[in-house]
């Protein structure tokens, strides 16, 4: 054992006679309450888990089933081990002589162990980590006692992007020091990087093949693609002149960065317009497609970028990877190029009014006003003049010159008539009135003024029921409903928060001046089990409360609104959660024709995992 490291440990701060890398990695190692003498935690992942850890780093895995034995080949008979980690210095894979692998295990140098700085202390895979660079540590250079029966080489794996994708580490036994073996690990590291990026490779030619059918002769506009993670990969002159940017500037940074949006564009299996909110040049439209690989796995979005028309701003901003928002955009799409009346029904807070900015936004009445009354809002000795306006003099308190109404107003353009079903009886009449004519006439007047205006309503009640009852007029319920859309609760598509949650986070840290914050995993477990009875407007109240209260930079449970965490608590057990579990995996199968990868894709899991639950919850 050094006296370097015995020096160390008994407080001495300074050490000439050890590795700067090393003393740096014992300082932190310190600092982070690491245990000298032997590691405190040596859990290791339960097999579910590692599979799932394997999973998501599919391609680095998989390169270390070919390449690790390869490189074993090198060692093969000298009493070494070589390991495989990801980013995070969780161990997936290792191949070894059995000697030292059965000391390995004894401090779980063991696939599924975690043995990042925070926890293992100075260690070649944790250390090569932080410091981002190949390195040696070797028996007393570990900053955990019990670790100085061995030493130990690794090296960064990179990807495209030069982020660290993993760790390669060669480990032996302390009196089997070798010079050679830093550069054997370097060596096989540049070999796992290479296989990375021939996969990547691989996948990019089917990607853009795909692109360039999907685009076709449009390709004369701008065009750009997306891959899987959201990275921008590829981008033609024109799109890039649109985005008012250098292509080098564009090529290789998240398009949520690029477009200054949480969620600027969406991947979905059909042809989505959605537009991409900017600060520093003209809002752009975006037409783009899903392309799916030969197993079912969504690749990324290829598509078109041309100037928008209009502003779209946060606030009327669909979002959504549910089978059924994504039929909500469609027929929403279809709907706005025409010049029917719209009628929009579904529970309180499911974003009704979202849903009608969005239709004017597509519309050819783009240019023109948007125009909204709730008529539940106003007494009934208000909603006349609300709606129609009045003559000077029509009433005690009238506007000297008299005041036009909301469809004057909305001249043009649209008017959005909420909770429609809350109207009068005797309003209903001068309404229906209103859309035969195509004129109004104000109160205290006798002069009708053309107008041209579309009118889309919505409601939260049954409107059937309502006409059975006597309390709302069969003619206007069907001059109303031309269209109509209904927008599913959220209970009914949960796989939406995955989007609606952080275009919310991202929407209150800009209004209260806060830096971008993340959503930790156990907030979206506890937000999937939540029945949502407020629906969107309650989730976004939510994340309002959290954001506001929390410090960041990861919105953590105990963030959240306590009756939030406390209703979620008492009113879910294991039962009902599995109850939704069944319930979401089977509408995702009906969705999908019963395809695994395409339902695991909407359920945001991997497909082994389906396959589990499947067999978990007794699906056939």
């Amino acid at each position: 054992m050094s006296d370097a490291w015995k020096r160390f440990i008994a407080g001495t701060e300074s050490i000439t006679d050890v590795a700067p890398v090393i003393f740096r990695s014992w300082q932190r190692s310190r600092n982070f309450h690491v245990d000298y003498e032997h590691v405190a935690k040596n859990e290791l992942l339960p097999s579910p888990l590692l599979r799932e850890r394997q999973l998501a780093h599919e391609d680095l895995y998989l390169a270390g089933r070919s390449l690790l034995p390869q490189i074993f080949n090198f060692l093969h008979g000298s009493n070494y081990i070589i390991l495989l980690t990801d980013n995070q210095g969780c161990v997936l894979d290792v191949l070894g002589d059995p000697t030292f692998m059965s000391k390995a295990q004894q401090v779980s140098l063991s696939p599924g162990a975690n043995w990042r700085e925070e926890v293992k202390g100075t260690n070649a895979i944790g250390t090569a980590i932080t410091e981002a660079s190949p390195l040696q540590v070797l028996g007393w250079e570990h900053f955990v006692h019990e670790n100085h029966f061995m030493s130990c080489w690794a090296a960064p794996i990179k990807n495209s992007q030069g982020q660290i994708a993993g760790i390669l580490d060669i480990s032996g036994g302390v009196g089997q020091a070798n010079k050679h073996l830093l550069d054997l690990v370097v060596m096989g590291a540049r070999m796992f990087e290479t296989n990375l990026q021939l996969r990547e490779l691989q996948r990019k030619v089917g990607f853009y093949r795909q692109g360039v059918k999907i685009a076709g002769e449009l390709l004369q506009q701008g065009f750009i693609a997306i891959d899987k993670s959201g990275i921008i990969t590829e981008i033609n002159p024109i799109g890039a002149q649109l985005l008012n940017r250098k292509t080098e500037d564009i090529l290789g940074r998240s398009a949520s960065e690029v477009f200054q949006t949480p969620r600027g564009w969406a991947i979905s299996n059909e042809s989505l317009n959605l537009q991409f909110k900017k600060s520093d040049g003209p809002n752009i439209l975006s037409r783009l497609r899903q392309v799916i690989d030969d197993s079912g796995q969504s690749m990324g979005a290829v598509g078109l970028l041309e100037p928008a028309q209009s502003d779209l701003s946060m606030d009327t901003l669909w979002v959504g990877r549910s089978e059924v928002t994504l039929h909500s955009f469609a027929k929403a799409e279809k709907a706005a190029n025409t010049t029917s009346t719209v009628l929009i029904t579904g529970e309180s807070g499911t974003g009704k009014e979202v849903m009608a900015r969005y239709i004017h936004q597509l519309s050819p009445r783009r240019s023109g006003p948007f125009i909204a009354l709730n008529c539940a809002a106003l007494p009934q000795t208000l909603l006349g003049s609300e709606l129609f306006g009045y003559e000077e003099g029509a009433f005690t308190g009238a506007r000297r010159g008299g005041q036009p109404g909301k469809f004057e107003l909305a001249e043009g353009g649209t008017i959005f008539l909420d909770e429609i079903g809350e109207m009068p009886l005797d309003f209903q009449v001068t309404l229906l009135r209103v859309l035969q004519e195509r004129e109004v006439v104000r109160l205290g007047g006798a002069k009708p003024t053309k107008i041209d205006v579309r009118v889309i309503s919505a409601t939260h009640q049954n409107l059937t029921e309502l006409v059975a009852a006597g309390k709302f007029r069969l003619d206007l319920f069907y001059r109303l409903k031309v269209i109509t859309l209904d927008l599913p609760p959220l209970r009914q598509r949960l796989e939406d928060i995955w989007d609606l949650a952080p275009m919310f986070v991202a929407k209150y840290c800009h209004s209260f001046g806060k830096p971008t914050m993340t959503i930790a995993p156990d907030v979206y477990d506890l937000f999937f089990r939540h029945t949502w009875p407020g629906n969107i407007r309650e989730l976004e109240n939510c994340l309002e409360s959290t954001v506001a209260m929390s410090d960041g930079p990861i919105l953590g449970m105990t963030d959240l609104p306590d009756d939030l965490v406390n209703d979620v608590g008492n009113t879910q057990d294991s039962q009902l959660l599995e109850q939704h579990t069944k319930q979401a995996i089977l509408q995702a199968l009906n969705q999908t024709n019963r395809k695994i990868a395409p339902a695991a894709r909407i359920l945001g899991i991997g497909r082994n995992t389906l396959y589990r639950k499947l067999k978990e919850l007794d699906i056939k």
